[in-house]
C-alpha cells in the first residue's frame, strides 16, 4: 500500500516525487512559506499567501464575538439581562458555530470554496443589519408575548443570532481547506495552529472592543452596522477572482448604504427622543417616540415613559425591560407605586425609632440614609423633600442613570460624586457610581439611620447583594436602632428566593420581617409581586405600622397618607394569625426560611430560585 498523501487537486506523480525527496537543511521551509506547486488550480491560488486567510479568519471571529455581546444588549428590552439570557445567547452562538463548522467542512470537499465563502460572509452581513429590526419587532410589538418565558427567550435569541453564526462558522473550514490545498500534509499542524491563534486573537479584540469601545461609544445599532461593513469587505476579499463584478458591486453598495442609513437613523432617532422628552417636561404635548432606548449606556438600555396623574406628569424609568421607578419631577412627595409607598413607610419607621419623628411632624429631624440602587431616584428625592437637610447617599452603578435622572426627573445632587461622609458635612443627595460591595466598605460604621435596597429587578438580581457577607456590611454601617429594608420580587408561598433572603437577614440581624404590598385580600397571592424584606434590632410593631402615617401629597397639597405595607406573619401562632393587622391570606414565612439555606458568597443560587419566573 502506498503511504504517500495525494492532494485532490494535484497529480499523484507530483506528490510522489515531492514526498520522496529527502529532508535536508536546504529544502526545509517554514510551513507557511513553502513554495506553491505551479499546478494548483487558479481558484485556490488566492490563498497561497497566508495573510488573506489570516484576515478572513480573524475578521469572522471578531464579528462573531461582537454579535454575541451585542445580541444580549439588543434583546435586553424584551427579555432582560440574567443568567438565563446569557446562557441562551452563548448556547445559540456556539450551536450555530458548530453547525457552520460541519457544513463548511462538507461543502469545502464538494464545491469550490471561494464562492461559498464569499456568499457566507455577505449573507451574514445582511442578517447582521437585520438583527436590530428583528429585536425591535419582538421587544416593542411583543410578537412572542404569548409564549412561555423560557420558550420566548430561546425564540428571540435564535431568530436574531443562529443564522449569522452558522454562516460565520463555515468560514474556518473553508479557509483551512483552501490554504491546505497549496500545502503538504505535514504542514497541517502549523497551518491550523496559526489559523486558530489568529481566530482567537480576533475574538479577543471583538470581546474587549465591544465592551469597552464600540457599545459605549457608538451604541448597538451602529456597532451592528460596522460589523456588517466589515463582513462585506471580508466577503469581497475572500473571492477576488470572481467574475460577477456587477453583482458584487451592487451587493456591496447596497449593504454599505443600508449600514450608513442605520448609523444616521440611530443618531437622528436619539435626537428626536431627547427633544420630545424635553418638550414634554416643559409642558408640550409631544410624547416620546416608541424606541428601545433613550440613552444606551455601558450597562443598560435606559428609557423613560411619560404619563399623567391628575395635574402631575410622572416618568417611568426602565433599564432594559425592568421598571426601575416612577417619579413626578415637580412633586417629589408623591409616591405612586405600592412598593415605593411601602419603602417610604420603612423610612418613616426608621425616622420614628432612630430620630424621634412624630406623626404629621411638618419639620422632622434630618436622617442619614443610604440607598442601594438609584434608578429614578424616587425615594431619595422623597426623603429630601420631607426631611430637608438629610444626608442621602445613593449607590448607583451606572453614571448615565444618574445623568438621565438629573436631566429629566428633577434630581439635584448636593455634592461631588463619590463624596464620602468622612469628606465633610454635606446634606442632600450624593451619588456614588460604583458597585455597592465596593462602596459600602468605604462607608463609616454606625452612620446611617436607614438603608434601603432597591437594586433588584423583576428579572435580574445582583446575587452578590443578597448574601450574608453583604448583609453584615449593611449591619456595620447602620446605627444600633437603624433599619434595613429591601425590595424583593418573588412569588409566595411558592417562591424560594424570598425565604432564602429572609434566612440571610436572620443570620445577621436580631429581628426580620416581611411586608406585603399586594392588594389586601388577593386570593392568588402566589403571583409574582413586590415584598419588603426588613431587618433591624427590633421587630416591626404591627399595630404601630397599621396606625402610622406617611408624609405625602394629596390634591397637590402637602398631607399624609396611610401606611401601605401589611405585615406577613412569621410563625404559625393563633394570636398572630387572627390579628387584623397581619396579612392573613399569606402563610407564615419563617418555617420555610429555616429550611432554605442562607445565601452566601460561596453559594447563592438566586437565578435557580427564580427559575419558575422563566420556565413557568
Amino acid at each position: 500500500m502506498s503511504d504517500h498523501w495525494c492532494n485532490p487537486h494535484c497529480p499523484s506523480q507530483h506528490n510522489r516525487q515531492t514526498r520522496s525527496r529527502p529532508v535536508t537543511k536546504s529544502n526545509v521551509h517554514d510551513p507557511i512559506e513553502m513554495p506553491v506547486p505551479s499546478i494548483v488550480p487558479p481558484d485556490l491560488r488566492q490563498f497561497t499567501t497566508p495573510w488573506r486567510a489570516f484576515v478572513i479568519v480573524a475578521g469572522s471571529s471578531f464579528s462573531t464575538l461582537v454579535l454575541e455581546l451585542v445580541m444580549g444588549r439588543v434583546l435586553a428590552p424584551a427579555i432582560g439581562v440574567s443568567l438565563y439570557t446569557w446562557t441562551a445567547v452563548i448556547g445559540v452562538v456556539l450551536g450555530g458555530i458548530a453547525l457552520g463548522n460541519d457544513i463548511g467542512g462538507r461543502l469545502a470537499r464538494r464545491l469550490n470554496p471561494g464562492p461559498i465563502l464569499e456568499w457566507a460572509l455577505l449573507g451574514s452581513a445582511v442578517w447582521t443589519l437585520a438583527i436590530a429590526g428583528i429585536a425591535q419587532v419582538f421587544s416593542i410589538d411583543d410578537l412572542a408575548m404569548g409564549l412561555p418565558p423560557l420558550v420566548r427567550l430561546m425564540v428571540l435569541v435564535t431568530a436574531c443570532g443562529f443564522l449569522p453564526c452558522i454562516l460565520l462558522g463555515t468560514t474556518g473550514p473553508l479557509v483551512t481547506h483552501q490554504l491546505m490545498a497549496t500545502r503538504d500534509l505535514n504542514d497541517a499542524g502549523p497551518v491550523v495552529g496559526r489559523l486558530n491563534a489568529v481566530g482567537t486573537a480576533g475574538s479577543i479584540v471583538g470581546a474587549f472592543g465591544t465592551g469597552f469601545v464600540f457599545v459605549p461609544l457608538f451604541g448597538t445599532r451602529t456597532t451592528l452596522a460596522l460589523v456588517a461593513v466589515t463582513l462585506t469587505m471580508l466577503g469581497l476579499a475572500s473571492n477576488p477572482s470572481s467574475g460577477r463584478r456587477s453583482v458584487r458591486t451592487g451587493i456591496t453598495v447596497g449593504l454599505w448604504a443600508v449600514a450608513a442609513w442605520v448609523v444616521v437613523s440611530a443618531s437622528f432617532t436619539h435626537a428626536i427622543e431627547v427633544d420630545a422628552a424635553s418638550r414634554r417636561l416643559s409642558g408640550g404635548r409631544d410624547r416620546m417616540a416608541s424606541s428601545p432606548c433613550l440613552v444606551e449606556s455601558a450597562y443598560s438600555c435606559i428609557r423613560i415613559d411619560w404619563s399623567s396623574v391628575g395635574q402631575d406628569d410622572f416618568g417611568t424609568m426602565r433599564l432594559d425591560r425592568a421598571i426601575q421607578g416612577r417619579t413626578a419631577p415637580d412633586a417629589p412627595r408623591l409616591l405612586l407605586s405600592p412598593i415605593s409607598q411601602a419603602l417610604g413607610d420603612m423610612i418613616v419607621s426608621a425616622g420614628i425609632t432612630s430620630a424621634g419623628w412624630a406623626d404629621a411632624d411638618p419639620t422632622p429631624r434630618p436622617l442619614h440614609a443610604l440607598f442601594i440602587g438609584g434608578g429614578s431616584y424616587t425615594l431619595p428625592r422623597y426623603l429630601e423633600a420631607i426631611a430637608p437637610g438629610s444626608r442621602i447617599d445613593v449607590i448607583e452603578l451606572d453614571p448615565d442613570v444618574t445623568a438621565v435622572a438629573m436631566r429629566w426627573l428633577g434630581v439635584r445632587l448636593g455634592g461631588p460624586v463619590n463624596a464620602l461622609p468622612t469628606d465633610g458635612d454635606r446634606s442632600g443627595i450624593i451619588a456614588h457610581h460604583a458597585d455597592a460591595r465596593q462602596t459600602i466598605r468605604r462607608l463609616p460604621d454606625a452612620y446611617y439611620d436607614v438603608v434601603i435596597g432597591d437594586a433588584f429587578s423583576d428579572f435580574a438580581v445582583p446575587w452578590h447583594l443578597t448574601t450574608v457577607e453583604f448583609t453584615r456590611e449593611v449591619h456595620r454601617v447602620l446605627r444600633p436602632d437603624g433599619r434595613y429594608a429591601v425590595n424583593v420580587i418573588d412569588g409566595w408561598p411558592g417562591g424560594r428566593f424570598l425565604p432564602a433572603f429572609m434566612h440571610s437577614l436572620e443570620v445577621v440581624f436580631p429581628e426580620a420581617d416581611v411586608l406585603a404590598t399586594a392588594v389586601p385580600g388577593m386570593e392568588e397571592y402566589d403571583l409574582l409581586q413586590n415584598w419588603v424584606a426588613t431587618a433591624g434590632s427590633v421587630a416591626i410593631d404591627a399595630n404601630r405600622l397599621a396606625s402610622q402615617v406617611r408624609p405625602g401629597l394629596s390634591d397637590g397639597r402637602t398631607g399624609t397618607e396611610p401606611s401601605r405595607g401589611r405585615l406577613v406573619a412569621r410563625d404559625v401562632r393563633p394570636e398572630e394569625r387572627e390579628r387584623n393587622d397581619t396579612w392573613a391570606e399569606a402563610p407564615p414565612w419563617r418555617p420555610v426560611a429555616r429550611r432554605v439555606p442562607a445565601l452566601t458568597d460561596d453559594r447563592a443560587p438566586v437565578d435557580w430560585y427564580l427559575a419558575s419566573r422563566v420556565t413557568g
